[in-house]
């Protein structure tokens, strides 16, 4: 970590102008986390660094930005300056989900820091700290700060990263010994875990929401294959929400399309027990295939993955049918639908 430091270092020098410090769209605490603290930790060793997120932060971040930094979102994110040589991209496994910024990026100097196990963005970067065992971004970034930058965080900074981590991992759920080891570190050296959960704590549904699970519920195209229930739904907004109501209701995966302007996103979330007995990771085998089939891109985790595509969702969801059940036929196992 120590080299990996030192060359972040010898970049900011290179580029010589304000560092763009940024992560994918509706950024999750453990993007937000980890952007935040990078852009911190540059601005210590005197870089004028600028966070700029696209599409700006998930509803969890926000409150997380409130509760653990007291301030409003829009006093942490930075104007996007007018010139820059470099990019450091955090928690962000495509292009596609850079929005705007993504031809940017590529056309500078580019670093990344990520966790997921697939990742396009790091061939193409001029340093990438990249490492798919590390169960959130958040970890990595710690790392990098301890081991190698030599910095001791103060405890809003602590507490942000302990945030991303637990948000990632479900609440400790996901970890391996290496994220509790971090996690315990952060608590002693002053990170609170009751405020980093109350941060977390989501305040009661809003009516929006509550009407997008419902339609999702009522829009589902349903498959059986074996003893597994695969949903297939659409909404306009709060995807994720609806991918974990319609687990609650008792499928084993679901994959949520919504159509955004010019182009479509998928959602997927999976149990453990699918993901594990059929050897499926949905960023791997679900998301990039089907984006790349369309022009997109996507990509993830074994349970909660994403993609963006440009194809309307008309054709985005039927190729997104078909390739599961040739996924699902690859196992062993005949997909038939429910009515």
């Amino acid at each position: 970590m120590r080299e990996k430091a030192a060359r972040l270092l010898e970049l900011a020098e290179e580029a010589g102008s304000p560092i763009v410090v940024t992560a994918h769209r509706n950024a999750d605490p453990d993007a937000v986390a980890s952007a935040i603290v990078v852009r911190d930790l540059l601005r210590r060793r005197g870089f004028d660094a600028r966070l700029v997120l696209p599409e700006g932060m998930s509803q969890p971040s926000k409150r997380l930005v409130r509760e653990i930094l007291g301030k409003e979102p829009r006093d942490v994110e930075d104007e996007a300056p007018e010139e820059s040589a470099m990019a450091v991209v955090v928690d962000t496994a495509s292009p596609e989900q850079l929005g705007y910024l993504a031809q940017f990026a590529l056309q500078v100097i580019l670093v990344v820091i990520d966790h997921h196990a697939a990742n396009q963005l790091v061939e193409k970067a001029a340093l990438s700290i990249h490492d798919p065992e590390a169960r959130a971004t958040s970890e990595l970034v710690y790392l990098l700060a301890r081991d190698g930058l030599g910095e001791k965080l103060d405890r809003a900074s602590l507490e942000l990263l302990l945030a991303g981590i637990v948000y990632d991992t479900r609440h400790f759920i996901l970890s391996n010994a290496q994220t509790l080891r971090v996690a315990a570190e952060m608590l002693d050296q002053g990170a609170r875990l009751d405020r980093v959960l109350a941060a977390l704590q989501s305040p009661p549904m809003e009516l929006p929401e509550r009407i997008a699970r419902l339609k999702a519920a009522k829009r589902m195209h349903v498959i059986r294959a074996g003893d597994y229930l695969i949903a297939f739904t659409h909404v306009g907004a709060y995807e994720s929400s609806a991918a974990r109501g319609i687990l609650d209701l008792g499928a084993d995966m679901v994959l949520v399309v919504s159509e955004r302007g010019r182009e479509t996103r998928i959602v997927g979330r999976a149990r453990k027990g699918i993901v594990e007995k059929l050897g499926i990771q949905l960023g791997r085998d679900i998301m990039e295939p089907v984006a790349q089939m369309l022009g997109g891109g996507g990509g993830g985790h074994r349970q909660a993955a994403g993609a963006s595509i440009p194809a309307t969702l008309e054709k985005t969801m039927a190729k997104l049918v078909e390739h599961v059940e040739k996924l699902l036929r690859a196992k062993g196992l005949e997909p038939e639908p429910i009515t």
